[in-house]
């Protein structure tokens, strides 16, 4: 689909306002099984820094000025423009001037999949390491199914693997092995413990399953 710039506001703003609801400052735990029915888990967060990278966007210079909560997240320049670009989203003051397409005519697709995957549980039952040839796409773990999946890396200011890109393909065309998320749990960046299920996998004998160590206490889905 062509996309303008005025269908791309809409898009990135709504999507935005999902992304603040439902994963802004919030970890999801994925516990995953692989075909020998071992079980593994892992874990990512979510930042307001985070969601620029998702939409195939780039930030014009205007958006380089300090930003009014910039300050509470971290001073690293590059990510200034980012937490901007979010603000102007979810107070609807995002213009056409704020931002350009992708040199890599990628963004069109991710505007075709991000309302898919800004939700809960990020429509995702499989997990993977990324192993692509596209020479200009990096990112490290990717989470997904067969029409799009989200990347993730190590982020140098939290530690966690946090999002970096979003990719309208199936993830099994981009892994070089997979499990099967069997289960998915969200909470706040600063609760201690997960106890809301946001996915849970069918056909799956729970009482069976073994969650991993530290992750015992997990209530099982019903």
């Amino acid at each position: 689909m062509n996309y303008s710039k005025d269908d791309a506001v809409r898009i990135v703003v709504s999507c935005a306002e999902n992304y603040k609801k439902e994963l802004e400052n919030r970890n999801l735990l994925f516990v995953c099984m692989d075909k020998h029915k071992h079980v593994s888990s892992i874990e990512f967060s979510f930042w307001d820094y985070n969601y620029l990278h998702l939409t195939g966007l780039k930030t014009t210079k205007h958006l380089m000025g300090d930003s009014k909560e910039q300050t509470e997240i971290t001073t690293v320049a590059d990510k200034i423009p980012a937490v901007r670009f979010y603000e102007k989203c979810l107070d609807h003051r995002l213009m056409t001037s704020d931002f350009e397409f992708s040199d890599s005519g990628t963004t069109p697709m991710k505007l075709d999949v991000l309302p898919l995957v800004i939700c809960k549980n990020l429509s995702a039952n499989m997990i993977g390491n990324f192993n692509s040839p596209h020479p200009k796409l990096y990112t490290e773990k990717v989470a997904g199914g067969a029409k799009a999946y989200m990347g993730f890396i190590k982020d140098a200011v939290s530690h966690m693997y946090v999002p970096n890109t979003v990719v309208k393909e199936d993830l099994r065309k981009n892994v070089s092995d997979y499990v099967r998320i069997i289960a998915t749990y969200r909470k706040g960046i600063g609760e201690q413990e997960y106890s809301e299920i946001v996915y849970a996998a069918k056909k799956i004998e729970w009482e069976k399953v073994k969650f991993p160590d530290g992750y015992t206490y997990l209530p099982k889905p019903e």
